[in-house]
C-alpha cells in the first residue's frame, strides 16, 4: 500500500532519532570501561580535576592520580592543594597542556607568605614557574611606578617588591629614595604583586602527558599496579591484549556510528528546512539580534554608597568578612562599596572594576539600573 509523503517523513524522523538515542544511551557504559577514572569537581560547574590530580574521597577508584597530586574540597566547595611544608592553598586554575597550576592563600595575602619565607615546595612534585629573586623594600615616601603591596606596610611606610637583578649588572639601578632593603626571597616570575587575587603559578615535570594532550587524548596510569603513564585509547606495541583491542574498536564503533547517524539526521532536517515556504524563512531572518549588556558608567558607580572600616570592623553583616571577588579578608581602614539593590558589599576597588565591565552584581547577578 503506498504511503503519503508526510507519513514517510515522519517514519524516517522517528526511526532515525530512536537509533541515535539507543546508541548514545549505551555509549557511556562502554566508554566508562576505558576511562574509569574520568574527572571530578568539588561543585557543579567547578574546577575540573583529572590526571595527574585527583580529589581525595571524591573520585573512584582511589588510585586515579599520580602520587603527590592529591586535592581536596573545603567546606566552601573550593578545590584545595595541600603542600606538605606549607599547608592549604586554594587552586584557582589548572592548565593540563602547559602543566601549570595557579594557587592562592585563602583569606589572607599570598605576598605576606613570601615575605615571611612561609612557602616551601619541599616534598612536593611542584616547582616555581621561572623562579626569580625579589627584593622587598621599606619605603617611607615612595612615588615610583611599582604598586605597593596592599597587605604589607602601614600608614607610616609602604612595602614594594622588585626583581633583585635590577640592582646588579647590567642594570645597576640605585635604591629608590627613602627606601631600604628588608629581605630577598625566591618567587615565581609570573606573580603579580598588585593583583593578589590572581595567585602564583606552579609547574610539574610530566612531559609524557603533554604529548597526550596535544594528540587530543587523556593521560593516565597504565594500570593500577604501575606508575607508568600512557595515553588512554592508544595501542602500545604488538603485544597488547585482545581485551585492549576490543575496547579500542568498541569505542571507535560506539563513537563513529552515532555520529554518522546524527549527520544523516541533520542532513534530512536541513532538506526539510530548505523546502519550507519562503515566508517562514523570512520570519526567521527578521528576528532581532540579542543585545549585549555593558558595564555601568562612572557616575552610576560613584553613586553607590561607600563605607570605610574602623579599627573595630563595623561590617554591615558581622560574619561576612571576606570580599567575594578577591577572597581576602576585610581589614581596618579599607573602603567598601555596597550595591543598593541587593545590599551586597565588596572592596571598593574590586567592585568598581567589576561594574565597569558588568552591569550585574557578582553574587546574585541582579541587573543594576543605569
Amino acid at each position: 500500500m503506498p504511503h503519503s509523503d508526510g507519513y514517510i517523513a515522519a517514519t524516517l524522523e522517528i526511526s532515525t532519532f530512536s537509533t541515535i538515542f539507543l546508541f548514545l544511551l549505551f555509549l557511556p557504559q562502554s566508554a566508562a570501561k576505558t576511562t574509569a577514572c574520568g574527572s571530578s569537581t568539588c561543585t557543579a560547574g567547578g574546577l575540573l580535576v583529572r590526571f595527574p590530580f585527583q580529589l581525595r574521597n571524591n573520585q573512584v577508584p582511589s588510585n586515579c592520580g599520580y602520587p603527590g597530586f592529591d586535592l581536596s574540597c573545603n567546606n566552601r566547595s573550593q578545590t584545595i592543594l595541600t603542600l606538605p611544608s606549607s599547608g592549604d592553598f586554594i587552586v584557582q586554575s589548572i592548565n593540563y597542556m602547559e602543566r601549570r597550576v595557579s594557587i592562592n592563600y585563602p583569606g589572607n595575602c599570598l605576598a605576606k607568605r613570601y615575605f615571611n619565607h612561609d612557602i616551601s615546595l619541599v616534598n612536593s612534585p611542584f616547582s616555581y614557574l621561572n623562579p626569580t629573586n625579589y627584593t622587598f623594600l621599606n619605603c617611607s615616601s615612595y612615588k615610583g611606578d611599582t604598586t605597593p603591596i596592599f597587605c604589607l606596610g602601614s600608614d607610616n611606610y609602604k612595602v614594594i617588591a622588585v626583581p633583585t637583578r635590577w640592582f646588579s649588572p647590567p642594570f645597576d639601578e640605585p635604591l629608590p629614595i627613602n627606601c631600604s632593603v628588608i629581605l630577598t626571597t625566591l618567587v615565581p616570575s609570573t606573580f603579580e604583586w598588585d593583583y593578589p587575587n590572581r595567585g602564583a603559578e606552579l609547574t610539574w615535570d610530566m612531559s609524557e602527558c603533554r604529548s597526550c594532550e596535544l594528540g587530543g587524548q587523556v593521560c593516565g596510569l597504565k594500570n593500577h599496579k604501575s606508575s607508568k603513564i600512557q595515553c588512554s585509547g592508544s595501542h602500545f606495541g604488538s603485544s597488547s591484549s585482545g581485551t585492549a583491542r576490543a575496547e579500542k574498536y568498541g569505542l571507535m564503533m560506539g563513537l563513529g556510528i552515532p555520529l554518522l547517524l546524527l549527520t544523516l539526521y541533520l542532513g534530512y532536517r536541513m532538506y526539510l528546512n530548505h523546502h519550507r515556504p519562503i515566508t517562514e524563512v523570512s520570519t526567521i531572518t527578521n528576528r532581532r539580534p540579542s543585545t549585549h549588556i555593558a558595564g555601568l558608567d562612572g557616575a552610576t558607580i560613584e553613586s553607590y554608597p561607600k563605607t570605610q572600616l574602623g579599627e573595630s570592623w563595623e561590617l554591615p553583616v558581622p560574619n561576612d568578612n571576606i570580599c567575594p571577588i578577591c577572597l581576602c579578608e576585610y581589614q581596618p581602614k579599607e573602603v567598601l562599596r555596597t550595591i543598593p539593590e541587593c545590599n551586597h558589599y565588596f572592596h571598593a576597588n574590586c567592585i568598581d572594576e567589576w561594574l565597569r565591565r558588568n552591569a550585574t552584581c557578582p553574587l546574585c547577578r541582579n541587573l543594576q539600573e543605569r
